[in-house]
């Protein structure tokens, strides 16, 4: 199975939980930039793929699974972003980025880093639901609504799940994984503390 194709099995299964902006980002096709007008520069400097991966292994932390820095998940987010989202979800994401380099956030402790990005969190939640309110006037008044692109750590987020779940580690580590699956069983009971399955 191609990596393309993981991807969109992974994003049908979550739903709702992604963003518009990100099921378009595979689904319309890769793209190729080493700079945009944004300011954000590919490939990402060392210290910023660092800061990209430190981000990703909070969201999903080595336990008795692989965490995001044993999946490659920062060099995944960045593929994605250079090839695959629009300028202005670029331009978030860089802003965002640069918000952590400005609070020190590699310096800082686990419970000052989980601490910042719960901020960060919070902060994405209430913009998305500002920019719903928005675009609802806008579309009652018969006006186009131009967004201003997904909140940083939505985006981060999301691209973390889709990266983690989509790699080796966490289809195979993180979820129980059958290479050659047999007959298909619509409504299988799971045990108690069994893993979901993989795609």
């Amino acid at each position: 199975m191609k990596r393309r194709e993981a991807i969109s099995r992974v994003a049908l299964l979550m739903g709702g939980a992604l963003s518009a902006p990100t099921m378009l980002a595979f689904l319309e096709g890769c793209k190729s930039a080493n700079e945009t007008s944004t300011g954000i520069s590919f490939p990402f400097s060392q210290d910023r793929q660092a800061l990209v991966s430190e981000v990703a292994e909070i969201i999903i932390p080595k336990t008795d699974t692989p965490g995001a820095k044993d999946a490659k998940v920062g060099e995944f987010i960045e593929k994605m972003l250079k090839d695959c989202y629009a300028e202005k979800d670029q331009s978030s994401f860089n802003e965002g980025m640069k918000e952590l380099e400005k609070r020190d956030f590699m310096k800082a402790s686990p419970a000052e880093q989980t601490k910042i990005l719960k901020e960060m969190e919070t902060a994405a939640r209430t913009e998305s639901a500002k920019a719903g309110e928005e675009k609802k006037k806008y579309t009652e008044a018969g006006k186009e609504y131009t967004d201003a692109g997904v909140p940083f750590f939505q985006l981060v987020k999301e691209l973390t799940l889709l990266g983690y779940f989509t790699s080796e580690a966490g289809a195979t580590q993180a979820l129980e994984y059958v290479a050659v699956p047999g007959r298909y069983d619509g409504c299988i009971d799971l045990k108690p503390g069994q893993k979901a399955w993989a795609m």
